[in-house]
């Protein structure tokens, strides 16, 4: 009986090893009397040097628009790391997709446990194709910060593997436009972007100048460098219901930008792809859901850019 039992733990051990998805970092914490919130976190991130773009309730918006929630709780944050962002994006521009990066905070119904998710650094580097220990140095702050923060945070395994893709994670849209005639380019392209938007659902959560930030660190190689962060309340609430860990890509950030020189303005953004894969989406109705969104993103940059 000794043996069995040390058979069927060590199967168990390798069954939950098997079964952890590596690109979203899962926290829980006992949270039965609610006392730990989402701004418990987000002043914890403040404090260790993080900017905190937003924090959105999402909960009160499920509850007015779609008359339901199955949460005690659930936020959104938008969040960055001042240094590490600061050398990323001059690196690479594309990765201002993670400025700022998402953070879900959550707590189901009779549950007593809240819940914090956000991306890896290997999901961070295989969307955007780069490798570079930044993302691996944040990703080691993020989980120090987290446990400062929460000292008695366990880590916790969401239970299934991403699905592989081969389809592209981000899509990145380039426009010729002279340096000269950027800026007048860039307000027209943003009044219809964000007349298009509300139609389809779409919903602006935050705006960063982030060439501000990046000048203050004496950094002047764009003329301009936005990031928007983009919310659908319909996808969120829908991918909440069975996989709550999926506000680690929301909401999306895109962005909109110009360096000094290049006569080009280019526009980054994450493809479904992520979520469809990283959570193993399955379920046909979603799948259309995310498809559609996508497509009406995509006509929605391409018409405002003619």
């Amino acid at each position: 009986m000794k043996f069995l039992s040390t058979m069927l733990y060590i199967l168990s051990f390798i069954v939950t090893i098997s079964s952890a998805n590596e690109d979203i970092l899962l926290y829980k914490v006992a949270n039965k009397d609610h006392k730990i919130t989402a701004n418990t976190i987000a002043n914890g991130l403040i404090t260790n040097g993080y900017t905190v773009a937003k924090n959105q309730d999402m909960n009160g918006p499920y509850k007015k628009q779609f008359s339901k929630t199955t949460f005690d709780s659930y936020n959104l944050m938008s969040v960055y790391h001042h240094d590490t962002s600061v050398a990323l994006i001059p690196k690479y521009a594309k990765s201002g997709i993670f400025t700022p990066f998402s953070v879900a905070v959550y707590q189901r119904k009779g549950d007593d446990n809240l819940y914090l998710a956000l991306l890896s650094a290997k999901a961070q580097e295989h969307i955007i194709k780069e490798h570079d220990s930044l993302f691996t140095k944040l990703e080691a702050l993020n989980k120090k910060t987290i446990m400062k923060i929460l000292p008695t945070a366990k880590v916790a395994s969401l239970g299934y593997d991403a699905i592989k893709t081969d389809k592209p994670l981000f899509t990145k849209y380039s426009f010729k436009i002279a340096d000269g005639d950027a800026m007048d380019a860039r307000e027209e392209l943003l009044m219809l972007m964000t007349e298009e938007m509300k139609p389809s659902g779409f919903v602006v959560a935050n705006y960063i100048d982030f060439n501000a930030v990046l000048k203050d660190e004496k950094k002047d190689d764009y003329l301009f460098y936005d990031a928007y962060s983009l919310c659908k309340l319909k996808i969120i609430y829908e991918l909440s219901k069975t996989k709550p860990e999926a506000g680690a890509f929301a909401p999306c950030t895109m962005v909109i930008y110009h360096k000094k020189g290049s006569n080009k303005t280019q526009i980054v953004s994450l493809n479904i792809d992520n979520l469809t894969s990283t959570l193993a989406l399955k379920d046909k109705t979603l799948l259309k859901l995310l498809e559609k969104a996508q497509n009406d993103m995509q006509t929605i940059i391409e018409d405002s850019a003619e």
